[in-house]
């Protein structure tokens, strides 16, 4: 394994070798990511702007140190500069031109999006994270929105990125601090006991969910980022395959989330055992099963929106130090469009039992 290069910011002005433009790559909680141009090579960069503080120094090196992996998101450069009175450290990283991985499945006109891609989205995130896990880094934020691809093309390849939550952990070294978005997060992580990095692993479970069928194991009755019942369905491992979208779907991807979504962390894969398993480690062979996926986020562009706006708002006070104590904000409740659909499909289904979602709005309360 490649042992990246310390990271020594470059204290010369940015300016000196890019041009900085005003296209706006996208939003996060730090602010804009700009696009900028590589002045020698006329490469097409991303640019992201921090504040000069520890925890920014911490996300650049531990995302740095990540970079021999062709499945995360590469830094081409790091300059230490004043802006607006403020020591910043601007970060310039490989421009992912192809966007969020559910935008791509939701733009999808060709053809249904089927299992196998599916397979093969899932193992190149799952290399992703077994590059950090045989360094010692927990992404701790790993969710479709840091997912990225290189290009629109057919050839675009599939990139991790967004090392705010990011730490390093080992023998000695535990995390405590719940940094987490929502949908994504695993039980131990909301409680206040020491967890280590599997929650990667959980939270891999639940994107290969919502990637075979379109919709999360777990969301709030009411539209909430998350909520009392949310939090417990999530303790209880509380989730089920709906016949409607899971019926053709394999029993080696069932398989697999059902070993990720364990909510005891040591009964949990780990990520050598992700990568052994038969629907990973034979992707190629996962039948090209057409799925309710690519339909359903269609559907639900809206409601993808929303969350990802309220996560954003909550995400914003959980951003701190990782010694300060994290507090989630309460936000007002909205329309739920997935939990809509849901409730229409039990009624439609024979075998369903009505009192069953009775009871998780009786639990979740906002």
């Amino acid at each position: 394994m490649a042992v990246a290069r310390p990271l020594l910011p470059k204290k010369t002005s940015i300016s000196e070798d890019y041009n900085l433009t005003n296209h706006v790559l996208g939003l996060g909680i730090n602010g804009k990511v700009v696009e900028c141009v590589n002045k020698k090579t006329n490469e097409k960069c991303a640019l992201k702007v921090l504040q000069d503080t520890p925890k920014a120094r911490r996300e650049v090196d531990l995302h740095y140190r990540s970079c021999a992996c062709p499945q995360i998101v590469q830094i081409r450069d790091v300059f230490e500069n004043m802006l607006s009175g403020k020591r910043c450290l601007l970060v310039v990283m490989e421009c992912m031109s192809g966007g969020e991985l559910f935008n791509r499945i939701q733009e999808r006109a060709d053809s249904a999006f089927n299992e196998r891609e599916a397979a093969q989205i899932v193992r190149s995130i799952a290399t992703a994270i077994s590059y950090l896990h045989n360094i010692n880094i927990a992404h701790r934020d790993l969710k479709p929105e840091n997912l990225l691809y290189t290009s629109s093309g057919p050839d675009g390849a599939l990139k991790l990125t967004d090392f705010g939550f990011a730490k390093e952990v080992g023998v000695n070294k535990s995390l405590q601090t719940p940094c987490y978005t929502p949908y994504y997060v695993a039980p131990e992580v909301l409680g206040q006991e020491k967890y280590d990095k599997s929650c990667d692993l959980w939270s891999l479970g639940v994107i290969t969910y919502i990637l075979l069928c379109g919709y999360p194991p777990f969301y709030s009755n009411h539209g909430a980022p998350i909520s009392p019942g949310m939090k417990q369905r999530i303790r209880d491992g509380q989730y089920d395959f709906p016949t409607a979208e899971w019926g053709n779907v394999s029993e080696d991807a069932k398989d697999l989330i059902r070993r990720l979504l364990k909510t005891d962390p040591d009964q949990r894969l780990t990520i050598q055992q992700v990568m052994s398993h038969p629907w990973i480690a034979k992707y190629n062979t996962v039948p090209q099963t057409p799925l309710t996926t690519s339909r359903i986020l269609k559907e639900d562009a809206d409601q993808w929106v929303d969350a990802q706006e309220e996560m954003s708002v909550a995400l914003a006070t959980m951003r701190v130090d990782h010694d300060q104590h994290v507090v989630l904000k309460t936000l007002q409740d909205s329309e739920n469009k997935i939990l809509a659909k849901r409730r229409r499909a039990k009624k439609q289904t024979p075998q369903a039992q009505p009192s069953t979602l009775q009871e998780e709005e009786a639990m979740d309360v906002s």
